[in-house]
């Protein structure tokens, strides 16, 4: 009897190493200060993207505002609608939170490999589909 235990615990420990993607970046923004995500996103899009230049900017650790560190990103990019605060990550895509800096008007819709949902004011959740596309472009 205790073999059969043990094999069904090493049978569910993968599935409880792996959440939700979804729940878990909302359990990381119910911890963040959602606003203050936004004020950090305007100030750091002010100080490191340019006028005209580069579509995104790869945000490196020591430049990721104390607010964000509190998230435990993977990696951040910054686009000129925000910035993408990637949390988890999975063979051939990727989860997390873009936040549109304070002030921004704009609103994301999804692409054919990016899908976005509002979660509130200028904070949403996206998923993004990092496989090689099968068209041979992008």
């Amino acid at each position: 009897m205790q073999i059969f235990r043990l094999l069904f615990l090493l049978a569910m420990l993968p599935l409880a190493a792996c959440s939700d993607p979804r729940s878990n970046s909302l359990s990381r923004l119910r911890d963040a200060d959602a606003p203050g995500l936004r004020v950090e996103a305007a100030q750091l899009t002010a100080k490191l993207l340019p006028s005209a230049g580069p579509e995104l900017i790869p945000v490196q650790p020591e430049l990721w505002p104390v607010a964000f560190v509190k998230l435990r990103p993977l990696r951040m990019n910054l686009y000129r609608d925000g910035i993408a605060v990637s949390l988890q990550a999975t063979p051939g895509f990727e989860y997390g939170l873009h936040i549109v800096p304070a002030g921004a008007s704009v609103v994301l819709n999804s692409t054919e490999r990016t899908q976005y949902e509002r979660l509130q004011d200028g904070i949403y959740y996206f998923v993004q589909d990092r496989r090689p596309s099968r068209s041979g472009g992008e």
